[in-house]
C-alpha cells in the first residue's frame, strides 16, 4: 500500500512538472531562420556583389541564405567601396538576433555587426587606420515587455598611433550599421550600453 502511494506521488509530481514546463514554452517565429548560427555564422551563405544605383560596386562579401532565399544579412569577410568604386573598408561581420513582438506573437529579429579588426583605406589604396570591434551586450527596447539584450560590436580602444585620425565622433559613425530595403533605410546605433534605431523612408 505504501509503495502504491509512493508511485502515485511520483507520477503526480513529474506530471505537474511536465505540464508547467510546456506552459512556460513560448513559440518564437523564425527561431532558427539561418540555422544554429555557430560562432555567429549561418549554416548557408552565398557570395554577393552589391552595386549602387549607378551600377558601381559598393560591396563584395557573403550574405546569409534561408530556405533558398538570399537575405540582406551580411556575414564573414566583406570589402566595402565608395560611390566611385574605391575600396573604403575591409573586415568581418557576424550575425545575432533579439526577440521582438508583433501581431503574430514573439519573433526573432536578425541583424549583423562588425567584429575583430577592420581596416579603413585612403583614396590611393593605402591603409589609413585600423580599429578592433569588440562584441558587447546592449539593451534594446522592443515591443515585448522589458525589451531584450543584443550583442553588438563597438570600439572601446583607439590605438595610440591613430589618435590624430580617429576621434569620438568618427567612432560613433563607424559603429553604426545600416539596412536598406525598397521602402526605408534603418540604422542601428549603439550608445552607452543601449541600442537605438533611426529609420529614413525612401520616397
Amino acid at each position: 500500500m505504501n509503495k502504491l502511494i509512493a508511485y502515485i506521488l511520483i507520477i503526480l509530481i513529474f506530471g505537474c512538472g511536465t505540464k508547467n514546463l510546456h506552459q512556460n514554452r513560448i513559440y518564437i517565429q523564425d527561431d532558427k531562420l539561418y540555422g544554429e548560427l555557430e560562432n555567429g555564422l549561418p549554416d548557408n551563405d552565398t557570395l554577393i556583389e552589391l552595386k549602387n544605383k549607378n551600377g558601381t560596386v559598393s560591396g563584395i562579401g557573403k550574405m546569409a541564405v534561408s530556405k533558398d532565399n538570399v537575405s540582406d544579412i551580411k556575414c564573414g569577410l566583406w570589402k566595402e567601396y565608395d560611390s566611385d568604386g574605391i575600396l573604403l573598408s575591409e573586415g568581418n561581420y557576424k550575425i545575432s538576433s533579439f526577440i521582438d513582438c508583433g501581431m503574430g506573437g514573439a519573433f526573432r529579429a536578425f541583424y549583423y555587426y562588425r567584429i575583430g579588426e577592420w581596416k579603413y583605406f585612403k583614396k590611393n589604396g593605402e591603409l589609413d587606420f585600423a580599429l578592433n570591434f569588440v562584441p558587447k551586450m546592449h539593451h534594446v527596447d522592443t515591443r515585448c515587455e522589458g525589451g531584450d539584450n543584443m550583442i553588438f560590436g563597438i570600439v572601446d580602444t583607439i590605438p595610440l598611433n591613430y589618435w590624430d585620425k580617429v576621434d569620438v565622433n568618427k567612432i560613433y559613425e563607424l559603429q553604426k550599421i545600416s539596412f536598406t530595403d525598397s521602402y526605408a533605410t534603418t540604422t542601428i546605433i549603439p550608445l552607452n550600453g543601449k541600442i537605438y534605431y533611426e529609420t529614413e523612408t525612401d520616397l
